[in-house]
């Protein structure tokens, strides 16, 4: 999804005043960070709203690829989908629709966010799975055996990738060996505790995020992505502490200290 696209839930279904939907999804799910904490975003809450958009997009590539399965409920009165995240006691939460009478393109409007015990479910059996993105535990482990190879000329010209890069290395002189010092000591820290290394779902692939601390190694700076093609990890994208954040929560909670602590 580009930055400036319309997220396809929003023309699945009208969703009225969202932010205030969104903060009680965020009132009834376990805690976590939801929002930015480095750098400004437009709204409160936009890592759990992107996840719930990023969540209906992957539900719906499934029921495509597979019909027969169980991963959005519809009938002629709802549309039902499993947000994969549990209330503090662990029950399960759906996002629930209702045919829309606003008059708009979209055939649904959103009802509300609800925990699996609420009576607006009880008419749905049964009730629709969580999205999945792998098939292995093994595909979200980094393998430390494989060469890595990164495109750093892209890294470091690129204007998107270079406004990733704290201030205060963007125009060092160095900054390349910098950058390749880091890369070595991240693998080092992978090698270490494979959490290091932390998954995020990226044009129907599995990537891994690295984290990159290009001066005091107890500080990471930034995230560099890299993805398995061929026997090799390439990456040639760089993303901040908050948009690393966002990726990886996409798919579950972040569970590498470098990353909880951005």
């Amino acid at each position: 999804m580009s930055r400036y696209s319309v997220p396809p839930l929003r023309k699945f279904a009208y969703l009225g005043e969202f932010a205030p939907a969104i903060q009680g999804l965020a009132d009834m799910a376990r805690p976590e960070r939801w929002s930015y904490v480095q750098t400004p975003a437009p709204r409160k809450n936009i890592i759990l709203e992107n996840y719930v958009y990023h969540t209906f997009n992957r539900l719906r590539a499934q029921q495509e690829a597979s019909p027969e399965g169980n991963y959005i409920y519809t009938s002629e009165k709802n549309v039902c989908f499993n947000t994969g995240l549990f209330t503090l006691n662990f029950e399960p939460i759906f996002a629930l629709f209702d045919k829309n009478d606003v008059k708009c393109a979209a055939q649904w409007k959103l009802k509300g966010f609800y925990k699996e015990s609420s009576i607006e479910l009880s008419q749905i059996s049964p009730l629709p799975e969580r999205a999945s993105y792998f098939d292995s535990i093994s595909d979200l482990m980094f393998d430390t055996r494989l060469e890595t190879r990164i495109n750093i000329d892209h890294i470091l010209e690129d204007e998107r990738n270079r406004q990733r890069i704290p201030e205060q290395y963007r125009d060092m002189s160095n900054l390349p060996m910098l950058f390749r010092a880091a890369l070595e000591y991240a693998k080092i820290r992978v090698k270490e505790n494979y959490k290091a290394a932390v998954p995020q779902y990226y044009r129907s692939r599995i990537q891994f995020l690295l984290p990159i601390s290009l001066g005091d190694p107890q500080k990471v700076d930034l995230s560099l992505a890299v993805g398995a093609r061929e026997g090799v990890y390439t990456g040639h994208t760089c993303l901040t502490l908050d948009m690393a954040y966002n990726n990886a929560r996409l798919i579950a909670k972040p569970e590498s200290d470098w990353l909880i602590g951005s």
